[in-house]
């Protein structure tokens, strides 16, 4: 699974978060972020659970990925 996280400026921890085929998550603060990225695991782990295959891509970058 990849999730995707923007930061915008340096001064308070906001953002958003997208999985592939997720809409996008605002947060705003440490928490907030914690609870987005809780849900975009709990919605990628629906599928597997259902007998589906799961997205198990990887970010092109990262040693997995390779």
């Amino acid at each position: 699974m990849l999730i995707r996280l923007w930061i915008e400026g340096p001064q308070t921890l906001a953002g958003t978060a997208v999985t592939k085929g997720s809409e996008p998550l605002r947060f705003d603060g440490w928490l907030e972020l914690l609870r987005v990225v809780s849900e975009l695991v709990a919605a990628a782990e629906e599928p597997m659970q259902e007998g589906q295959q799961g997205d198990d891509s990887r970010h092109p970058g990262s040693p997995a990925g390779e």
